[in-house]
């Protein structure tokens, strides 16, 4: 596996789907990763704005081996909502005339969401909700069991597949290096298929270790992302080249002349 030289700017190409290292809220760069294409759906797994990796580390009480989240310190709802319709906006251009959006997020952020949501045009129609089948240990009073996913559009949508509900019961994946945060792939085919066709063009604003590209992948979707650590662009190459036998290629690099 061949080691790619990656850093902010940098665009590549798996197979059929493009990634670019950069910043999601930066409209200039996401025209530039997303091209002529038009987005049938967004499905993403933003910031939570809580330090998720600073807070298990010090619950725990040893340094854990995650890179941290960025921009996942932001504590006000203001600044989450400002963040929020700033990412929105940076992708609004390249939506398709009907479209779809899901966003996970949590209890504390939720209302800051909504808010961003609405302010960049977005109709947050409903939030479903993912069951864990194992809580995660932390300060709460409460033991977190769940996460909460905003279902929405903007302008319009079309109801694809109308059968399923609004909560979703996956297991955690297991405790993986690739990210601290990272979703089951089940989970996010099943809203692939939900919102989309064979074909059509998911994005994700905030890719991580790539399992919405995997869950992509595997369902003859497309995706277009986005992620701002290198080194979870990195991540992302990797997991794809070990699932499909296919090397990423560098198709834009900011350092070459």
């Amino acid at each position: 596996m061949t080691k790619l030289h990656i850093t902010t700017g940098t665009i590549l190409k798996l197979g059929e789907h493009v990634i670019g290292c950069g910043d999601a809220t930066d409209a200039t760069f996401v025209t530039r990763v997303i091209d002529k294409a038009k987005v049938r759906q967004i499905l993403t797994d933003p910031p939570y704005g809580i330090d998720y990796v600073a807070s298990k580390e010090d619950f725990s009480g040893h340094k854990g081996r995650h890179v941290p989240i960025v921009n996942d310190h932001l504590q006000t709802d203001e600044e989450y909502r400002l963040f929020t319709k700033k990412w929105l906006d940076a992708v609004k251009p390249h939506l398709a005339g009907k479209n779809t959006i899901y966003c996970f997020n949590c209890d504390r952020m939720i209302f800051a969401l909504r808010e961003g949501m609405q302010d960049a045009g977005f109709k947050l129609s409903q939030l479903l909700v993912w069951v864990k089948t194992q809580p995660i240990a932390g300060r709460l009073d409460h033991h977190p069991q769940h996460e909460l996913i905003a279902y929405g559009w903007h302008g319009t949508h079309e109801r694809i597949r109308c059968s399923d509900r609004t909560v979703l019961v996956h297991p955690k994946p297991h405790k993986s290096d690739l990210h601290p945060t990272c979703k089951p792939v089940a989970l996010l085919r099943r809203l692939v298929l939900n919102g989309t066709r064979t074909g059509d063009i998911v994005y994700d604003p905030f890719l991580g270790s790539g399992s919405t590209l995997l869950a992509c992948q595997e369902t003859s979707r497309r995706c277009i992302g986005v992620e701002l650590s290198h080194e979870y662009c990195g991540v992302v190459c990797e997991r794809f080249e070990k699932a499909t036998g296919i090397a990423a290629k560098v198709i834009f690099s900011p350092s070459r002349p």
